[in-house]
């Protein structure tokens, strides 16, 4: 147990620490070495051993504190329990370097260690960091010291996999290897499909797996086996350039939240999300929501105050939704729309009736990035969305200046999408060319489609739906010419070369009638 003298010593030495990075303070428990990590991944492990503990494992709190020796910049990640005697940490590279660590604890066996972590350049250009964003635009973190670019953020389920696989998380397997062999498909069918962020929706597995309702269950801790595996799920999306969008609860009805594990942001609530940041945190590759129909059976403080404690607990930070809540207590929260029942910021019936409301939408708030959270599935009675409003609503979203939106298929959906190379030509659009540049506009009146443009005016994307011909105006492009493609959105992605543009306006013929898009400028490519 710590005494007051020895707890004083530990402030001083962390403010010593924090003050100069190239302090090394003195040996107070064991030094655990120095491991050596690329960027975004893998992640550095350190295990330790304790037996001491009183109580209940899981609300033993013990963290460590990771300090950059170039810059000073730190990073301090709760400890996790993992089962017998170990309790283990994470830590993650965003910044190239040696980084030195120091644990501090109440509990003498994972008080006082310390360490250092070696990260180097990843060799795979194609792994990215941790999803964040710029003002209302979704950004994903790239390269040494984490710079942003921009991100087209679409997510997808598909209940047609299975029983419900591509939405319940605890129906993928009743253990790691089959679960893992389930997600393997799924995250096949994802990107077959034209999408790389998957959908999971976890209930009451979080204390117990395979659970979903409370009734399920009599726990009151986190379930070590469901984070094995939900980890697993989000290390092999992200090592596809993939990612994760986590609900973390269910419906009111379904019984599918904590109300009766001890109530919400209860005691047993806060073991789930202090597990979930210690755990979970240091991963990049995953985003979460806090669940659906929330309207039912929480309140915006309750969730809120989620958010917070998430926030105040993560070493790394990812972004948090509430469907049908405009939550902005903490600046990594998405703004996300639902369409149905009493949501709170729901202003539509059945989804965006058009692109303008999209627009209308995505600007209301320019701190936040913003999220169709609602499930717009394929021929959903709601929404009526065949294959062409699909494919016209993935580009409206991204046209309007990077909304976010949700598509895929319920078990009552017709499937499959009968012209998946559409959804695929948008990814490969968007995602795989990288032509969604933070600080990109709308600026329609440069054609009589729709357009984005950068802030320089040396890249831009038009979009005009069933034509034969596309204005577009050049003129502020400056006096470099610049290359221009153009590619049939109804069709698998093929570029059409278009060769140099003038500054000056051009009207573009097209071969035949269909929905085209034509890009202007240099755009970054995705690596693999």
């Amino acid at each position: 147990m710590l005494t007051f003298a020895s707890l004083q010593s530990r402030v001083v030495l962390f403010i010593l620490c924090t003050l100069f990075p190239c302090f090394q303070p003195p040996a107070h428990g064991d030094n655990l070495g120095q491991k050596t990590i690329t960027m975004y991944a893998p992640y550095a492990e350190f295990s330790l051993s304790n037996t001491s503990y009183p109580g209940n494992a899981f609300d033993l709190v013990a963290k460590a504190t990771f300090t950059h020796h170039a810059s000073g910049e730190q990073r301090t990640t709760g400890m996790f329990y993992d089962g017998e005697a170990t309790w283990k940490f994470r830590f993650t590279g965003v910044k190239t370097g040696l980084w030195n660590f120091i644990t501090i604890s109440k509990n003498s066996d994972l008080d006082g260690h310390t360490g250092s972590v070696s990260v180097l350049p990843n060799p795979n250009a194609a792994i990215e960091g941790f999803l964040s964003h710029q003002g209302n635009q979704f950004a994903i973190q790239k390269g040494d010291d984490a710079h942003l670019e921009g991100y087209s953020f679409t997510v997808f389920m598909n209940h047609k996999l299975g029983r419900e696989k591509g939405w319940l998380f605890h129906q993928l397997g009743a253990d790691l290897k089959t679960a893992e062999k389930a997600w393997d498909s799924y995250l096949d069918n994802v990107f077959a499909n034209g999408f790389e962020i998957v959908h999971l929706n976890v209930g009451n597995s979080w204390f117990n797996y395979p659970a979903y309702s409370s009734e399920e269950h009599s726990s009151t801790n986190p379930d070590i086996t469901t984070f094995r595996i939900l980890e697993t799920c989000i290390q092999k999306a992200h090592a596809r350039g993939g990612r994760v969008h986590i609900w973390a609860w269910g419906d009111h009805a379904r019984k599918a939240t904590p109300i009766n594990v001890g109530g919400i942001n209860g005691r047993a609530d806060q073991r789930v999300q202090r597990y979930i940041a210690a755990r979970l945190g240091p991963l990049p590759g995953w985003t979460m929501g806090y669940g659906f129909d929330l309207w039912e059976w929480t309140t915006l403080g309750q969730i809120e105050a989620w958010a917070t404690y998430l926030y105040d607990h993560f070493g790394w930070q990812h972004l948090l939704s509430a469907r049908g809540w405009e939550i902005t207590s903490t600046p990594a929260t998405i703004i996300a729309y639902g369409s149905f029942g009493a949501d709170v910021i729901s202003t539509t019936a059945h989804g965006p009736r058009s692109y303008n409301e999209i627009t209308n939408d995505i600007r209301s708030n320019t701190k936040h990035p913003h999220l169709y959270e609602e499930r717009h599935t394929y021929k959903r009675p709601e929404f009526k969305l065949d294959m062409e409003g699909t494919r016209r609503m993935l580009w409206q979203q991204t046209m309007a200046g990077g909304m976010g939106g949700f598509f895929g298929f319920y078990n009552s959906s017709p499937h499959p999408y009968p012209k998946p190379e559409q959804l695929r030509t948008h990814y490969t659009f968007w995602h795989k060319k990288r032509r969604f540049v933070l600080g990109m506009t709308t600026a329609n009146s440069l054609s009589n489609g729709y357009c984005l443009t950068d802030r320089e005016y040396k890249r831009y994307v038009f979009y005009g739906e069933d034509i034969y011909f596309l204005h577009m105006d050049l003129s502020h492009m400056g006096t470099d010419n610049q290359p221009a493609i153009a590619v049939d959105l109804a069709a698998e992605y093929k570029e059409i070369d278009l060769g140099l543009l003038s500054a000056t306006r051009h009207t573009w013929k097209a071969p035949y009638r269909s929905d085209w898009a034509i890009a202007v400028g240099s755009f970054y490519k995705k690596p693999g």
